[in-house]
């Protein structure tokens, strides 16, 4: 988290590409709103950048939130993935659209979602699960005990959370 409040003796509030993190207009919103609340306020209000998502608007999309496995190595010297080619979700399958993977990144301490990084037709509309999931701190387990509609892409983050439990290859499809 980085706290969007005084920089330097002068305290100044800053929102957008100065603040040299996130270049999304998105974010420079979100900053916007947090600097104002600030700066009006005397609140000491941050953005965690770790629940933010991104996208890239490619054939398929890229989209992630959060660290990935080489950052998290980075911050806690360890880390647990899971991968999941798009070729083993349903819908993917049912209509020809299986190039693609879905990545979760837990924290093996407590099973805690901290990152999700997903290439799919339609990630950037997939990501949003996974931004809940981090920002509610939510575990494996929580994502697996969550009933999704079949078939759907977003099925795809479900079976990288039961990929951390069992073998998802000899699953059959509905298993819950």
């Amino acid at each position: 988290m980085v706290p969007l409040i005084g920089i330097g003796s002068i305290g100044a509030f800053t929102a957008g590409d100065c603040v040299g993190k996130m270049a999304l207009e998105t974010v420079a919103a979100k900053e916007g709103a947090v600097a104002a609340e600030n700066a009006l306020t005397g609140a000491h209000l941050s953005l965690n950048y770790d629940e933010i998502p991104h996208a890239v608007f490619t054939t398929p999309q890229v989209a992630s939130v959060g660290p990935t496995e080489r950052e998290l190595m980075r911050r806690l010297n360890v880390c647990a993935c899971r991968t999941v080619p798009l070729s083993m979700v349903p819908k993917a399958k049912a209509i020809g659209e299986t190039r693609g993977l879905v990545k979760l990144v837990i924290d093996p301490h407590t099973s805690v979602i901290v990152g999700c990084h997903i290439v799919a037709p339609v990630a950037a509309e997939m990501i949003h699960e996974a931004v809940l999931a981090i920002r509610c701190k939510l575990t494996v387990d929580d994502l697996i005990n969550t009933v999704h509609t079949f078939p759907t892409f977003s099925e795809g983050i479900k079976l990288a959370a039961q990929a951390f439990t069992r073998d998802i290859s000899v699953m059959t499809c509905c298993i819950g």
